[in-house]
């Protein structure tokens, strides 16, 4: 599957491998590697044991669609919408529609387009079209037409749909109605993968919003945060002060960084954006080099609702004492002229890095410079080399062991929580204790092997842990070679514990999950054999049954093996790091 479009591409590749996931192992992008070196990468890290693999495709350049047509051919494209992303590399909105439908030309006639009706572009595309179409929209014509949309905060969106003439309710965990279209785009997917649309619907019930597009955060002391700081197109701006018109909160803050892709001057575009956001907002902060403009704005000389600074470590010292329990603050910007994240960062612990135009691409979470000062930079400013210890736990190139299972009372004592008893038990020999996160993981922060460990355990069906998993590496600076991974393994004997270091899941779908959203198999992992004689064929279905009584002892000897293991395994690991 290729997805294109101006806009809600990365969390349509995201909902719509959560889809596909249900049918069969998926691979699909990491974050927004949509450009054709990435892509050529992911393709070549797709195994036979994939069903499916999406793949978010850019269209920032002209001919930019060429590299990746020619190494791919999807089966089904997907198209969101065509509006001035990216405009001044373009003379005109025709051609960046040129260039998108590029993806479209290229499925073969029995595959299928999923394309916005209600955009005009798309629609021309569409209509012209060799292959299959499938119309996702308001409009009447629409095959999975949207018939109403709700999200107003603290309420999650919510869509009511029509499709062949039945009516469907999906409550997702996004926020933002015009997000809308990357849920019907993702259900569009589904439904031309033969995904029963109920079965579609569920899987994106779990979903939790992609990094940096309108992505709720708690900034502590009652104060939440919705990022949507990836990118800040004077088009897109819109949709999110209307998200915050909308919302329910005690004071709504507006922050605004660098805006891209506007055709007016700078001088008259930054008042006409404060204007906007005033509308909407209690208090609206602008950050970066052009913030000062937005000053023209201001009624009177000492409004207070309107702030600028010209650096964002005077917005981040501004907030520290303006924030207050129960404010809702929008961050919306272009992170790679503003990373604005920093300011939801510095309330965790104080940022060291301050640096304006940096120019990384990436968010700050997994940066070097964060947190800990080291030499000089190029400024004469303290550079920093340490990269930072996020909410969720563990810091740089420590080791992170994971154990794999199913959360929920049901699931304690069965064998597809060996993985969650391991780290247990590795918690409780350590006098560690559990902490639960917003995203989706519980993680225990122990010494071992006299180095510091986070043990780990995704609060997700085990099934779907892989996701979860890249997810949580990414946000702390870590990856797969500083990683133990514990979960049972039906091919071994109850009591055999061994060690892997490679090689394929061997049908367990929770490893092979964590293989394809991680893109590698070269992981160590410890795995605990559960199968009895007397289960015989039977031990397949019996993964999530509890262990009868009689076995536990052996159970329990097991799980002692494996931990032993797992502190053997850390000590290689910090040989390696170190």
């Amino acid at each position: 599957m290729g997805i294109t479009g101006s806009a809600g591409k990365t969390t349509t590749k995201d909902l719509a491998a959560a889809i596909l996931a249900t049918q069969g192992s998926c691979h699909s992008s990491p974050m927004s590697k949509n450009y054709p070196d990435g892509i050529a990468q992911i393709i070549l890290s797709v195994r036979p044991t994939h069903k499916f693999c999406v793949m978010e495709v850019s269209g920032g350049q002209p001919g930019e669609l060429d590299r990746p047509m020619k190494i791919f051919t999807p089966e089904i494209g997907v198209l969101t919408l065509v509006a001035k992303d990216h405009f001044k590399a373009f003379t005109s909105v025709d051609e960046i529609a040129a260039e998108k439908s590029k993806l479209i030309s290229a499925l073969p006639a029995h595959g299928t387009a999923v394309l916005n009706i209600d955009d005009p572009r798309v629609r021309a595309i569409g209509e012209s079209c060799k292959c299959n179409v499938l119309w996702i929209g308001e409009d009447r014509g629409a095959t999975l037409r949207l018939i109403e949309a709700r999200s107003s905060w603290p309420e999650p969106l919510t869509l009511k749909l029509e499709y062949n003439n039945e009516v469907y309710f999906a409550k997702t965990q996004l926020h933002g109605k015009h997000l809308s279209l990357s849920v019907l785009a993702a259900l569009g997917v589904g439904i031309a993968a033969d995904v029963p649309l109920a079965e579609a619907i569920a899987a994106i019930s779990e979903i939790k919003p992609t990094e940096g597009r309108m992505q709720v955060v708690d900034g502590g002391e009652g104060v939440t945060f919705v990022r949507d700081d990836w990118k800040a197109p004077h088009w897109s701006l819109q949709s999110p002060l209307e998200f915050m018109a909308d919302a329910r909160a005690k004071r709504k803050i507006v922050v605004i960084g660098t805006l891209s892709d506007y055709s007016l001057s700078a001088s008259k575009l930054y008042p006409k954006v404060a204007r906007q956001a005033l509308a909407v907002a209690d208090l609206v902060i602008f950050a970066g080099p052009h913030a000062l403009r937005a000053l023209k704005a201001r009624k009177d000389p000492d409004d207070e609702k309107l702030k600028a600074f010209t650096e964002l470590e005077a917005v981040s010292g501004f907030l520290a004492s303006e924030l207050q329990p129960g404010d809702l603050v929008m961050l919306k910007g272009s992170n790679k002229a503003d990373h604005l994240v920093r300011l939801y960062y510095d309330r965790q612990k104080p940022v060291q890095c301050w640096v304006s135009q940096c120019g990384i691409p990436d968010f700050c979470g997994g940066c070097s410079r964060l947190y800990r000062v080291s030499g000089s930079s190029a400024e004469g400013k303290p550079a920093n080399t340490a990269k930072p210890l996020a909410k969720t736990g563990s810091g740089p190139h420590s080791v992170v062991v994971i154990g794999l299972g199913n959360p929920g009372e049901g699931f304690v004592g069965t064998p597809h929580n060996l993985g969650y008893q391991v780290v247990d038990q590795i918690a409780q020999d350590a006098g560690g204790s559990w902490v639960s996160t917003d995203n989706q993981i519980s993680f225990c922060k122990i010494v071992l092997a006299d180095q510091p460990v986070t043990l780990v355990k995704p609060e997700v069906p085990i099934n779907r842990s892989g996701p979860v998993i890249r997810r949580y590496l990414e946000e702390t600076g870590n990856n797969h070679d500083a990683c133990v991974l514990a979960h049972d393994d039906i091919d071994l004997a109850l009591g055999d514990v061994r060690v892997k270091h490679s090689g394929s899941a061997g049908g367990h779908k929770g490893v092979d999950s964590v293989i394809s959203a991680l893109a590698t198999s070269q992981l160590t992992r410890i795995r605990v054999g559960f199968r009895l004689e007397q289960m015989g064929a039977k031990a397949r279905d019996s993964v999530t049954r509890a262990f009868p009584e009689q076995v536990m002892a052996q159970v329990r000897q097991a799980v002692q093996s494996a931990a032993l293991k797992v502190e053997a395994q850390v000590e290689a690991k910090n040989a390696e790091l170190a």
